[in-house]
């Protein structure tokens, strides 16, 4: 009996490795392939990344309020997402930013964004604030190369703050010197 079991447990081996296998053997695919994610660069090539909390805590122009909310989470991580990608088309990676309360860091909601900006990053200059909108409920999501767009959720008598009635979208591109609503 004991080895009919291990007769019937090696074929049921054998089977699952012939799906697998080819005429000559086992067949080889070769390696996976390994998807690495651009670094944001400056002109001179180099990897661009910033502070984004003590950005935030050190420009002037940056609302008290939010500059409270700049603390970590229970998860140790700080509520703001920051995405590197180059939204004025000059060929330098700018930063976005969108500020959230702590419970957005585990459950993303549009009620729980409070603000969102965009800096310059220059070589080998401080960061410079483009943009801002300080105001609960809003999103910016980078557009590559031209500009930025905004979504705010709309809300309705009743709605919670993770669930709006619908959404308004505004894309604002770059004109040279400043970001302004586009005409898409």
């Amino acid at each position: 009996m004991r080895t009919a079991r291990t007769v019937l447990g090696c074929a049921a081996v054998l089977a699952a490795l012939a799906g697998c296998a080819a005429p000559s053997g086992v067949r080889v695919e070769g390696r996976a392939a390994e998807v690495e994610r651009p670094a944001p660069t400056t002109i001179a090539g180099q990897p661009v990344t910033v502070d984004v909390v003590g950005l935030l805590r050190g420009d002037p122009k940056v609302n008290e309020k939010i500059k409270f909310m700049l603390s970590p989470c229970e998860s140790g991580r700080y509520p703001v997402d920051s995405r590197y990608v180059d939204v004025t088309g000059d060929g330098v990676s700018e930063v976005v930013l969108n500020v959230q309360e702590c419970r957005a860091v585990t459950y993303t909601a549009y009620g729980y964004n409070r603000a969102a900006y965009v800096y310059a990053l220059p070589p080998g200059q401080p960061p410079a604030q483009l943009f801002a909108v300080e105001e609960s409920g809003v999103v910016m999501q980078p557009d590559p190369g031209s500009g930025v767009v905004l979504v705010r959720g709309r809300y309705r008598a009743g709605d919670r703050s993770c669930c709006p009635s619908g959404e308004e979208t505004t894309v604002y591109s770059w004109n040279g010197t400043a970001f302004v609503k586009a005409g898409r």
